[in-house]
This record gives C-alpha cells, sequence and structure tokens, in this order.
C-alpha cells in the first residue's frame, strides 16, 4: 500500500530531500541515460509529492502553483521506482495530484513538458496536447496541458 504526503521544500527532511534527488537520478539520469543536471534550483518553489511503500519512496512528483506572473500549474518530474511500476501507482500520483490541484486551484489550468512516449498516459487524464514534438535533453517532449 502506497502512502503520499504534500510538502514544501522546507518541510522536507534531509533523509527525504535525498531519497527524492536519488529517485530522480536512478530514473532520469542512469536508466534514461541523460546526462543533465536534476537538481535545478527549482526545488526551492516546489510543493513535492512523495509516496512511500513500507517506508520506501516509490513514487515522486514536483509541482509548481500558480503565481501571479504565470496563472498556471506545472508540474515534473513524476517518477516511479522501476520496481514498483506495475502497481499503478504513476496513476495514483496523477490522482493525487490532479485532486490536490482541484482542491487548492480550481479552475487553473494544468501543464506539463511530457516524455512523448507518455502522452496516451496524460492524455487519459484529461490533457492534451500543445503544439509539436521538440527535444528536451536528447528525449522527445510534448507540452500538455489540462484545464
Amino acid at each position: 500500500m502506497i502512502n503520499f504526503k504534500w510538502y514544501q521544500f522546507s518541510d522536507l527532511t534531509v533523509n527525504q530531500l535525498y531519497s527524492a534527488l536519488m529517485l530522480r537520478s536512478e530514473i532520469f539520469v542512469v536508466e534514461q541515460n541523460c546526462v543533465y543536471l536534476d537538481p535545478d534550483g527549482k526545488d526551492v518553489n516546489a510543493l513535492h509529492l512523495l509516496g512511500h511503500e513500507d517506508n520506501t519512496l516509490v513514487a515522486y512528483i514536483r509541482l509548481f502553483p500558480p503565481t501571479d506572473i504565470e496563472n498556471f500549474i506545472v508540474f515534473g518530474r513524476i517518477v516511479t521506482r522501476r520496481s514498483s511500476r506495475t502497481k499503478g501507482y504513476g496513476k495514483n500520483l496523477m490522482n493525487e495530484l490532479i485532486s490536490y490541484c482541484d482542491k487548492h486551484y480550481p479552475g487553473v489550468i494544468i501543464k506539463c513538458s511530457a516524455q512523448y512516449y507518455l502522452k496516451k498516459f496524460y492524455e487519459g487524464f484529461g490533457f492534451e496536447t500543445v503544439g509539436e514534438v521538440y527535444q528536451e535533453d536528447g528525449i522527445p517532449h510534448i507540452a500538455m496541458q489540462k484545464g
């Protein structure tokens, strides 16, 4: 059973932050063979959803709330541990994200830069493509939004 909890950056413990960065690096840098700097300086402005199973971080997403300048939500770094991928945690993450946004930011557009191979996954949650496929860190991506 997975347990989710949202955190402000300042509320993350050192161990929680380390686990999140480790999981993100395991998947986005090592598994996807993509050399880029994952700690991009933006985490401090994000909300972080951590999903634990038996005290192990198995799912993660970060969310940037709307601001006075950008009246939309952006999420990214959605990831599930490789050993947990058959359990539906990616869908659980998206449901948690959408539920949180509906509760705290009703009616606000939600955007993401999705890896292209996950296009149908996001469409299953009501996201639509915006624009053409583009390369980001050597991986095909597509802009998507819901709202």
